[in-house]
């Protein structure tokens, strides 16, 4: 693929450039020119790699969050794994640090679930499975707006109806959402269309750990772990 003869061309051009200081005669002075060109080939080549460990990384973490079916019925040795799956994630960031996983324009999304250790939301994954007679399997959202400052948590059964509370966020800091929630309804559409609302209760925090332009990856104030993708 193009991506492969990209980095096999980079490969050699660092080889080069590697050989030629080692190469050098000794005693020789090596232009701050030449020390520039190395470094900044090396650096490539650096991220290069971390950029290919976090792409195993991520696969890690899907490939469990499937194979665990969401987390429904999930073990202790389950989390642990997923936990470490999640924690190699974090680790292989190509800037090895904190990000900006809070602005706007990486945050706003609709997110749908692909892992929780959220017992509210399993317990409703479970006992309404779907996906039987062709229907849609429930499926578990977030909707996030930062500008706006809100957030929507929603399970949609596989009938239509739907399970949402919404909240008030704030970002605090690169990584940290404080929300509130403000309402709760149980949105029918069948047998009848209306709305049954639900006194809401209940204010944290998330830490987005880990946000690119498919997963988001958040651990919160109650301990819980959630992985979702961009829906």
């Amino acid at each position: 693929t193009c991506h492969t003869h990209w980095a096999r061309h980079m490969y050699s051009a660092i080889a080069s450039g590697t050989r030629a200081v080692i190469h050098a005669r000794a005693g020789s002075r090596v232009s701050p020119r030449t020390r520039t060109r190395v470094g900044c080939r090396a650096g490539l080549f650096d991220a290069f790699g971390r950029g290919s460990d976090t792409k195993k990384a991520k696969e890690e973490v899907l490939r469990l969050a499937r194979e665990q079916r969401r987390g429904v019925g999930h073990s202790p040795e389950d989390r642990a794994e997923m936990e470490t799956a999640v924690d190699a994630l974090i680790a292989s960031r190509v800037n090895g640090g904190r990000r900006a996983n809070t602005r706007p324009t990486v945050l706003t999304a609709d997110w749908r679930l692909a892992w929780t250790s959220e017992n509210e939301t399993l317990f409703l994954l479970e006992k309404f499975p779907g996906g039987t007679g062709g229907a849609p399997i429930t499926q578990a959202y977030q909707r996030i707006d930062v500008d706006a400052g809100t957030l929507s948590n929603e399970v949609v059964f596989s009938n239509g109806n739907a399970f949402v509370v919404d909240s008030v966020i704030e970002v605090t800091d690169e990584t940290r959402v404080e929300f509130r929630f403000t309402a709760a309804a149980l949105n029918l559409s069948a047998p009848v269309e209306t709305s049954v609302p639900l006194p809401p209760f209940g204010q944290g925090w998330f830490d987005n750990v880990y946000v690119d332009g498919e997963l988001r990856v958040a651990r919160d104030s109650r301990g819980d772990t959630l992985v979702v993708v961009r829906d």
